[in-house]
């Protein structure tokens, strides 16, 4: 009866904590009578330059660019649009869409220079412009190419487009600009003071590496294409481009330098790397300077979004709606990106550069390494289960000096398959992408970080506990990741477990796969919490603690601005319940797993609504679901989602990893031996507790499988930390008590 009411007081607490959610979440709602700022007295100019990143811009090479920095805002920016590689085109429609868009055409061939638009009296028309609108029109993002030019128009203003490219972007609806200068030279004071919005596209690095399209009617189909991805057709690189691309940044500089001359008084100028040179991505460099509206000023500092939350980091996708507010026309419906705004930075700006480069520099090591990491990661745990399942069957009955080595070595082991993933992230603390080899540095440090959190579980007291080093090992896993969301969410960033911002799935918050770790690690440290404090007969204490540290996490889970995982809260709820009914003694019902369900949604929803109200330019992931959904864009969202989450059981590394996990998991350590007993069910014995946190783990994983779109990372991860601790556990019941077929009576009546 006192647990009952014990958890009825937690219900209500729960209540509590929801109210408080609602209450306190930030939800002013946009004034409807508020006046519309006045337009900028000069024109919005954006100046294009595929490929320009931090690293190449200096006071030797580029000194109008340098100069110009130094009065503006600046930062990193993100230029994924719909495929990993953004070619020319794709930056630009993406710009002109304020979404992420594509080129058919270049989707299966190698990338291409925008096609020169046909002139029309002083304007210009893109050729073929309704098929890039109805090819984005049908894709999962449903991006709305022409919606930039389209929403000057409507206002009344008119465009420059200077370049093929800047027609791409600055085309209204129909494909056509007001005024088209086919180069930078001819471009004058007049042209642009006559201009609302002015694009400029800077194409010289891509001419390194790029020609014009042959025959721009052709679209090839992909049974046309000889190449199955882009990068099996670029050329080999050149030894001369390196010269030849410094003469081009120099070249495109003096361009800069005459557009700077020629622009009219009170201009608010933009550049951006719009998209890559030729190659794979990077993060671009960005910066804009002048006046905005409503009396704002970019002069100095560092350029940050809604989108990223991070100072100094930005996205493609944000340029056009900064490209807006600068005009002080509004966001139409259908762009997800957010205007920038500013930041403070380092006074002196080599420093605010360097970082700039350094994290782009992480970025790209971590971009490059991703694929051979998870594919090390999967190695391990293969290993760790074939030597585990090999030792536990060859060594287990040897005589008791034996058995105690090796299955001491396999508990030291499992434990460092376990602190891997929390390892990748703690390696961040240590600034790796300073080194000389920063491929060679990361793995190091993750290394050197794993050691030390196995260090920690097997030096003190509680290493001679069953439970005492997973305790330990997951306990440092919910610690490490809490409060790294609690503080920005710095470790995730460039983190081989975490996000990068060249993929740009994620920039702020809990990613799906920290999710997969963080869930995991919690729900096996509270067991292991609750296994010490059942063996004092403190079970109302257990079951508070759990309590406690579960709505701690789901907090941290949920709050817009923090974990800000939407998919998160409802995957962990029924796998916390489980492991809170099972620590508390009660059966685990369908009727109380869907209560708290529904108590879930209900909570989620009402934080979603109260977010939505806020002003869009605010909103987080919860708030911008809640708009496409009265909009109706809602079903694209899911759609895209859904199939993600189907399409990534062809990972077949992580399938894999799964699959061998729960083999290990349910065929060897839960198959009895001469012990007339598994090592699992042994272990239960000995641990109730350990039974909760594993079953809760494992309905986490699912359930984080079916809500989430990296669906089969979320359990392969889970599995990843959950079966090398239960693994932890069993060699220690080995190790101690041998072939005996029962758990010592003094040892079950402490239990």
């Amino acid at each position: 009866m006192a647990l009952r009411a014990l958890l009825s007081r937690a219900a209500a607490g729960c209540a509590a904590v929801a109210s408080a959610l609602i209450l306190g979440a930030p939800h002013a709602a946009a004034s409807a009578g508020a006046p519309a700022p006045e337009r900028p007295e000069g024109p919005v100019v954006l100046i294009g330059v595929p490929g320009l990143m931090w690293e190449e811009i200096n006071a030797d090479t580029t000194p109008h660019l340098w100069k110009l920095a130094r009065g503006s805002a600046i930062g990193d920016m993100s230029i994924r649009t719909v495929t990993s590689r953004t070619c020319p085109v794709d930056g630009w429609l993406s710009v002109s869409a304020g979404q992420r868009a594509f080129s058919e055409r270049q989707r299966y061939s190698i990338c291409e220079l925008p096609t020169p638009p046909e002139l029309d009296g002083e304007g210009a028309v893109v050729p073929d412009y309704s098929a890039h609108i109805a090819d984005n029109a049908a894709s999962p993002y449903a991006a709305r190419v022409g919606l930039l030019g389209q929403t000057v128009h409507d206002a009344g203003g008119t465009t420059l487009a200077v370049g093929p490219g800047a027609a791409l972007a600055a085309a209204d609806e129909d494909g056509r600009v007001d005024r088209y200068i086919s180069d930078v030279e001819a471009l004058r004071t007049q042209d642009m003071a006559e201009a609302w919005l002015a694009v400029i596209d800077l194409n010289g690095l891509s001419d390194i590496y790029l020609d014009p399209p042959e025959n721009p009617e052709a679209d090839p189909s992909p049974e046309d294409s000889d190449a199955d991805t882009p990068d099996e057709e670029e050329p080999e690189p050149d030894p001369n481009q390196d010269r030849d691309r410094l003469d081009v940044l120099a070249r495109i500089d003096d361009q800069i330098g005459e557009v700077r001359e020629n622009l009219p008084e009170g201009s608010a100028v933009m550049v951006a790397g719009v998209s890559v040179e030729a190659g794979a991505s990077n993060l671009n460099a960005a910066l804009l300077h002048g006046p905005g509206p409503g009396g704002t000023e970019y002069n100095g500092g560092y350029l940050v979004s809604e989108s990223t939350r991070r100072g100094g980091l930005v996205t493609l996708t944000d340029t056009t709606a900064t490209l807006l507010h600068a005009m002080a026309l509004p966001t139409p419906s259908g762009m997800v990106g957010r205007a920038w705004l500013q930041a403070e930075r380092p006074p002196d700006m080599d420093e605010a550069v360097g970082s700039l480069a350094d994290f782009n520099t992480a970025a790209k090591v971590v971009e490059s390494l991703m694929a051979g990491f998870f594919s090390l990661l999967v190695s391990l745990q293969l290993l760790i289960y074939a030597a585990a399942a090999y030792a536990l069957h060859r060594y287990g009955d040897r005589d008791r000096t034996t058995r105690t080595l090796v299955l001491s070595v396999t508990r030291v082991v499992a434990l460092g398959g376990a602190a891997f993933p929390v390892s990748s992230y703690l390696a961040n603390l240590i600034p790796w992408w300073s080194a000389s080899v920063p491929e060679l540095a990361l793995p190091a440090c993750v290394l050197l970080a794993d050691v030390l959190v196995v260090g920690l579980a097997m030096a003190g007291p509680w290493r001679r506990g069953i439970l005492g080093p997973m305790t330990v090992v997951a306990g440092i896993t919910t610690a490490v990741l809490f409060i790294d969301m609690c503080t920005g969410a710095h470790l995730q960033m460039n983190s081989p477990t975490g996000y990068t911002p060249i993929v740009g799935g994620r920039f702020y918050g809990l990613g799906n796969i920290a999710f997969a770790t963080f869930a995991t690690g919690m729900l096996m440290a509270v067991a292991g919490i609750a296994h010490g404090l059942l063996a004092r007969s403190r079970r109302a204490w257990a079951v508070a603690v759990t309590l406690a540290v579960g709505i701690a996490t789901l907090f941290v889970i949920g709050w817009p601005g923090l974990g800000t995982d939407f998919g998160g809260v409802l995957a962990l709820m029924p796998g916390l319940t489980v492991t809170v009914l099972m620590i508390a003694g009660l059966r685990v019902t369908a009727g109380r797993l869907l209560s708290v369900g529904l108590t879930a949604v209900v909570i989620i929803g009402l934080l979603t609504y109260l977010d939505y109200l806020r002003p869009a330019s605010e909103r987080s992931h919860f708030g911008q679901f809640a708009g496409q959904l009265f909009s109706g864009e809602a079903g694209t969202v899911v759609s895209r989602k859904l199939s993600a989450m189907l399409g990534s059981l062809g990972n077949w590394q992580l399938t894999l990893l799964s699959a061998c996990a729960l083999l290990f998991l349910f065929a060897v350590l839960n198959k009895p031996t001469n012990w007339r007993m598994s090592a699992l069910q042994r272990a239960y014995e000995y641990a109730p507790t350990l039974r909760a946190g594993l079953t809760g783990s494992l309905v986490t994983a699912l359930a984080g499988f079916g809500l989430n779109d990296s669906g089969i990372a979320i359990p392969a991860l889970a599995l990843t930390v959950a079966v090398p601790l239960t693994l932890s556990a069993c060699t220690w019941v080995l190790q101690q008590e041998g072939p005996r077929t029962t758990v010592p009576e003094h040892f079950r009546e402490r239990v």
